[in-house]
């Protein structure tokens, strides 16, 4: 294969339907326009430590892959790593945050993987992408290539990254998986008596308030949800972050997605007669859906579970969904019936001498926490 590289500083630089045709079997939030509503909105941004430098790889003129990746100057908002890059970096003074990340920014979803068409291409495609990047790295002097809640199910990328010199690293994340319910209480009844018996005791306190529950589509909702829904945000990260840091997200990304990404979007709405009491947002595609933000204008017991998991679930049985991803953390979720399960990352170290520290230290990192694994 001929191929040409190209590395653009902005996905506005790409065709979107060319962008989208590699995308169609990716998470949702890989496509043109989610990344263009956080890069447009400023959420991405070099002041924010995000520089985008997407990597296209061309064969013939026609877009045959492509590498979604931001230039990182800071160790800030890397989830998959758990802390390791800032660790080495305060014990040996080598900047190993600087260099691309590759991941879905600014969320801890297991979705990532390099864009292309046909999947009997994924091997080759990753090969010569990978070969590439490293040059990239080698050149710029970077210190490290990340890729963090990596999700390409392909056969044998797993061995390939690692003989190509990543590290592997793994965490556990909580997933829902539809086993076939064909209702709710189907669902249920595969909770023990005591854990169905309070799951359903808070449904109906919920509904004791006179708490209305429904899954409405981006497409259906008014526009002014856009602007509610950033305004429940807000006051989520304000409860649980403070005032002193920035909300990853702004006003204007939501109001972006409400104008080019409303058929991914659906709203899990609690209202209370006429007044709206709590929201949360989902990104939905094909047998997939994803839990994301939420926030509510009052603190009721047991909504949150009601309006970001029991609902949704009613949703995904109902539709034939088969994999819900309520969103990172919280033992909570597995009380309810999600199932942990493992989430694989990848760090590759560039620079001799950062390359032999890394490794030296990772030996003993490795024996208090086994969870790295090298070719």
């Amino acid at each position: 294969m001929a191929v040409r590289f190209e590395m653009v500083s902005g996905i506005e630089r790409v065709d979107p339907a060319a962008w989208n045709r590699l995308s169609r079997q990716a998470a949702p939030m890989l496509e043109w326009e989610y990344l263009y509503s956080l890069e447009r909105s400023g959420v991405l941004s070099p002041e924010r430590g995000f520089v985008p430098r997407h990597i296209l790889a061309y064969n013939d003129g026609r877009l045959v892959a492509t590498a979604p990746l931001y230039e990182r100057t800071r160790p800030w908002v890397e989830f998959g790593d758990g802390g390791l890059l800032r660790f080495l970096g305060e014990l040996t003074g080598f900047p190993y945050y600087v260099g691309l990340m590759a991941t879905v920014p600014l969320t801890p979803v297991p979705a990532y993987q390099f864009l292309y068409g046909s999947p009997h291409d994924a091997a080759q495609i990753y090969t010569m992408m990978a070969e590439y990047v490293d040059f990239v790295c080698e050149t710029r002097g970077f210190a490290t290539w990340r890729i963090y809640f990596f999700s390409d199910p392909s056969p044998g990328l797993h061995e390939m990254l690692l003989r190509k010199g990543f590290v592997g690293l793994r965490s556990e994340y909580c997933l829902w998986q539809n086993k076939g319910y064909q209702s709710f209480d189907d669902f249920l009844a595969t909770f023990r008596a005591p854990r169905r018996h309070k799951i359903r005791r808070e449904i109906r306190d919920i509904e004791a308030e006179g708490i209305r529950l429904a899954m409405v589509p981006g497409e259906d909702v008014p526009e002014d949800y856009y602007d509610i829904m950033f305004d429940l945000y807000s006051l989520t990260w304000r409860k649980y972050m403070g005032h002193h840091v920035r909300p990853f997200l702004n006003r204007r990304f939501f109001h972006l997605l409400g104008r080019l990404y409303r058929h991914r979007l659906l709203f899990s709405v609690a209202h209370q007669g006429r007044e709206l009491l709590a929201m949360a947002v989902f990104y939905h595609k094909g047998k997939q859906l994803y839990g994301r933000y939420w926030g509510s204008y009052d603190q009721i017991p047991f909504l949150h579970f009601a309006v970001c998991y029991y609902e949704p679930i009613r949703f995904a049985i109902s539709h034939g969904i088969e994999t819900f991803d309520p969103g990172f953390g919280g033992e909570h979720k597995t009380y309810r019936g999600f199932e942990s399960t493992t989430v694989q990352h990848y760090i590759k170290f560039y620079g001799e001498e950062q390359v032999q520290t890394a490794y030296s230290i990772l030996g003993r990192y490795e024996r208090e926490r086994p969870r790295i694994t090298t070719a």
